[in-house]
Formats: C-alpha cells, structure tokens, sequence
C-alpha cells in the first residue's frame, strides 16, 4: 500500500515536514485551546493528509507510477476516481496490460474500461471475496 494522499493517524509540519505523534498534540490542544506549532521550526502542524492545495508527495508518486506499471491487476476501491493525478493510475495500469477492477458504490468515469466492476459496499465485497478464495 502506498499513501499518496497520506493518513490521519499521525501528523506533519507543513514547512519542515516533522512527523509528530496525535496523543501530544491532542493534548496540546486539551490544555490550551491550539494545536501547538512544530517544536523543530515553529510552523503549522496538522495531520498527514493530502489537502486541496498541497502538492502530491514525489516519492510516493513515483512508487505508486512504478507500481502501477509492473501489475497485472489494479483494484480499485472506494473511489470516485475523479481526483487527479491519482485517478490516472487505474488507466495507466489498463493501458499497460494489467486486469482492471473497480469496487465503488456509485459509478465512477472509468467503469468503461474496467474487467470488472462493482457497485457495492467495499467491506461486503472484500469479504466475500476472501472468503470465496478461502474456499477453493
């Protein structure tokens, strides 16, 4: 698995890019009313996550891109596949001779070109499958 658009789990300064654990800065919080600014340079701290705005992490972007080019299958789960440039991922893999498969409630831009599509909840659908796996 790679995070192209980060987690919620921990958190990171925005000028520096410190990784910080929750519990301190939940506490930070508690006791003062604001988040705390990043102990190595001051600047914004907030969770991980990609937002509106922020450039793609490079490194997990290129990763992501070498590992969609050597798959033979791209799952998709969970996704509107309508946010770029991660949504071009899934093309890329189909383009380049991998088995697409799609698994979203809602129909997405790219159910077109999939193998196999989906429209279910993912949870369902995962455990179905492993459990159906499991059986043979």
């Amino acid at each position: 698995m790679i995070e192209i658009h980060g987690n919620t789990r921990y958190a990171k300064c925005l000028d520096c890019g410190e990784r910080m654990e929750l519990a301190p800065i939940r506490a930070h919080f508690e006791a003062r009313g604001e988040p705390p600014d990043c102990p190595a340079c001051g600047g914004i701290v907030k969770t991980a996550t990609i937002s509106f705005g922020q450039p793609m992490p490079d490194l997990e972007m290129a990763r992501a891109e070498r590992a969609t080019l050597a798959c033979d299958l791209f799952l998709v789960l969970g996704s509107s596949l309508v946010v770029y440039p991660a949504a071009g991922f899934p093309l890329l893999a189909k383009r380049n001779g991998a088995r697409l498969v799609i698994v979203n409630r809602e129909p997405t831009d790219q159910d077109e070109h999939a193998d196999l599509v989906i429209h279910d909840a993912i949870g369902v659908t995962m455990r179905d499958a492993v459990g159906a796996l499991s059986r043979e």
